[in-house]
């Protein structure tokens, strides 16, 4: 009787402190490391202060290599980052998010030089 009430416990606290993917992504992040090949490196000068913000209302905005980036998101089962090719000044063919955890964003994207990088971004402060 007593572990299972142990066991209750455990679950309405986990679930009631956890955030969802909405909750954890919906705020502005910075770029902290780029991966290319398995390999991760500090940004370089044209991303230096890349960021991206995510707002509630599933649009987001941001720097991306140094310029204007903008489009939609969603987030369910699968975390979806569209971008808007026409408001956009930055080209890029194709995003994936890898990972949307507290503490730390990963999309994936090929940018319009057909290279494709993963860019882990920290929440802003």
């Amino acid at each position: 009787m007593k572990k299972s009430i142990l066991v209750l416990l455990v679950i309405i606290s986990t679930t009631a402190f956890s955030q969802t993917k909405k909750e954890i992504l919906a705020q502005k992040w910075k770029l902290d490391k780029v991966e290319e090949f398995g390999q991760q490196y500090n940004p370089m000068d044209n991303q230096k202060n890349d960021w991206l913000e995510f707002s509630s209302n599933g649009k987001f905005k941001g720097i991306i290599e140094s310029d204007h980036v903008e489009g939609t998101w969603s987030a369910g089962s699968k975390t979806v980052v569209s971008v808007n090719k026409k408001l956009s000044k930055t080209k890029i063919n194709w995003t994936k998010v890898k990972a949307v955890e507290k503490g730390k964003l990963a999309i994936e994207y090929q940018n319009g030089d057909l290279i494709t990088a993963t860019l882990l971004f920290v929440p802003a402060k």
